[in-house]
């Protein structure tokens, strides 16, 4: 009897210290594909979708995550009943309209995955850095990396816009920024104005009241600024 206990504990021991999951997989990662099953057509590529954006999806330790989309952030909790398998349990988004269509498309396409994600997790090592994907059981998968598209460090949200909502004027304040260029973009993603100079205070006065998306180009990177014209 004195065996088989000590059998059955050193298997629960054993097992106990399988179910660890990979330490890897709690850290801030960047988005590079996803589509959340197999009835979406193609993947949503980041790289591909205008104007630029930057999601994320941040695990931590006791299993709680967040991130952010296009415009809008989500939070929730993840279960992990095997060392190898992650799956959401709880989650929450808000509901901006980010005022671009392809925005608004994307951010179904990856809160839906992001709430789906219930089978195996995949963890290797790149050039860069590491990369996750994962997967849902109907057949949905995303591809993250633990290094942004752009891996140049910047500071970009030094740069402030005021006023907001606007109605003809708009002023930027820049701190070694080195602005490029600035586009406008519309609520389905065309392009409608470019500066390429003069970036200090802008005429919008003969914009449509409604959303727009300002991308702004700097030797450092891009950032995109939502503008709200009335």
């Amino acid at each position: 009897m004195k065996q088989l206990l000590l059998s059955i504990s050193v298997i629960c021991f054993t097992n106990c210290f399988a179910q660890e999951p990979n330490p890897d997989l709690f850290q801030t990662w960047y988005l590079y594909s996803v589509m959340a099953s197999d009835g979406t057509p193609a993947p949503y590529v980041v790289s591909e979708i205008e104007p630029t954006i930057t999601p994320t999806l941040t695990i931590l330790e006791d299993l709680t995550f967040y991130g952010t989309g296009a415009c809008n952030t989500f939070n929730g909790t993840f279960n992990l009943p095997y060392p190898d398998n992650l799956e959401t349990d709880q989650f929450s988004n808000t509901t901006d309209d980010c005022g671009i269509e392809s925005h608004n498309n994307f951010e179904n396409e990856y809160f839906d995955f992001i709430q789906l994600i219930g089978s195996g997790y995949y963890l290797s090592t790149e050039d860069n850095g590491m990369e996750l994907k994962l997967n849902t059981p109907v057949f949905g998968q995303a591809v993250f990396k633990n290094f942004p598209l752009n891996i140049t460090k910047f500071e970009l949200h030094q740069i402030d816009i005021y006023p907001n909502p606007i109605s003809s004027l708009i002023h930027l304040k820049s701190q070694n920024s080195h602005i490029i260029k600035i586009e406008l973009f519309n609520s389905i993603g065309q392009t409608i104005k470019t500066i390429e100079n003069n970036f200090d205070t802008i005429d919008l006065s003969d914009l449509s009241n409604g959303f727009y998306i300002m991308k702004i180009d700097s030797k450092f990177g891009t950032i995109n600024k939502r503008i709200i014209k009335k």
